[in-house]
């Protein structure tokens, strides 16, 4: 029937049906074949833009990462430097109760050890470490002296003199007063703060 209604049409009217019919058979080729293609490749760039764009942040994660692991191991390693530097509460104790000892090994007289007392919490209180003072008085002779306070400073904790007042006893005698102030961190357990 279809080609019935072809055949008795004019021929321009036949050129036209069969033009119209080639313009719809392209179309749908087109939409058939060509453009999913299309899309596919549209969506394979996409694909592949994204794939960089996360390759990109995922370098950037990595080296972020890398840099704070390395951060971390070296603020580990001051940390393990600070602890060997700091008193623990037991080696605190043995050094002020042997404060006295080591004074008399070095040839001075103790004529007083007075612990000074801690004011309000600071800081270091609430980051565990304790700052704890003595004022030791002695009598001895400039070498005792000098002995003593090489003995504070070798030890493998630290100890700070941060003052030293050395007076003469008798303008006849060698022997000089001295008076020291010092000071040592403690590691404080946080528990017991």
């Amino acid at each position: 029937m279809l080609v019935e209604n072809l055949a008795s049409l004019g021929r321009a009217k036949r050129n036209a049906t069969s033009v119209s019919l080639i313009v719809i058979a392209a179309f749908a080729m087109y939409n058939w074949a060509v453009r999913p293609q299309a899309a596919s490749l549209s969506s394979a760039k996409a694909y592949e833009s994204l794939a960089e764009e996360h390759a990109k942040e995922s370098r950037d994660v990595v080296t972020k990462v890398d840099t704070r692991r390395k951060m971390l191991m070296r603020l580990s390693e001051e940390s393990d430097h600070l602890l060997d530097v700091l008193f623990t509460s037991e080696q605190a104790g043995e050094f002020f109760s042997d404060l006295q000892a080591a004074s008399e090994l070095a040839g001075c007289a103790v004529h007083a050890i007075n612990m000074i007392s801690e004011g309000q919490k600071s800081e270091h209180q609430r980051l565990g470490i304790r700052i704890r003072s003595v004022e030791l008085n002695v009598v001895g002779m400039y070498r005792d002296i000098a002995t003593l306070i090489g003995r504070l400073q070798t030890r493998s904790q630290r100890v700070w003199l941060d003052s030293l007042e050395i007076q003469s006893m008798d303008y006849s005698s060698d022997t000089v007063g001295c008076r020291l102030l010092i000071t040592i961190c403690e590691i404080v357990d946080k528990d017991t703060s």
